[in-house]
């Protein structure tokens, strides 16, 4: 069994790490935003990884993103080699992991223009809450 991943992705590989030599020193330290509103810098350097393709891929050109085709091996090459240069990733928030992909599929068109991109660009960030009766402290 061969489980090379053949020309077409380590040419991925290589422009990934082509864009990592040359712009790593734009990325912000200390990792990327996990809650909160994430720094200018964090919100700079994710509005390059998706012109270049490096963040939410395969959320459409339409909507403010890069507009690829989903591919699992493109998303491993790109945790390991930002990984490998340590250099922070993405932002990830709730919005981006779980209100998109809701909104995109259910949302009104309106509601798509108006969030997904500030979303994706760190400039709107979204929280969860719960609410269930009966839920809380008990006496």
């Amino acid at each position: 069994m061969d489980l090379a991943y053949g020309s077409k992705y380590e040419a991925f590989r290589e422009e990934v790490r082509a864009f990592l030599a040359k712009h790593k020193d734009q990325a912000p330290r200390g990792g990327p935003a996990v809650a909160g509103r994430p720094s200018p810098e964090a919100c700079s350097w994710q509005r390059q990884l998706i012109q270049n393709g490096y963040a939410t891929r395969a959320i459409p050109k339409d909507y403010g993103s890069y507009g690829a085709m989903p591919d699992i091996l493109e998303s491993r090459i790109l945790a390991e080699e930002f990984s490998r240069a340590r250099v922070s990733s993405a932002l990830q928030n709730q919005g981006i992991s779980m209100v998109m992909s809701t909104l995109l599929e259910l949302g009104t068109e309106e509601q798509k223009k108006k969030w997904v991109k500030p979303t994706l660009r760190g400039e709107a960030v979204w929280c969860q809450g719960y609410s269930e009766p009966g839920s809380g402290y008990c006496w």
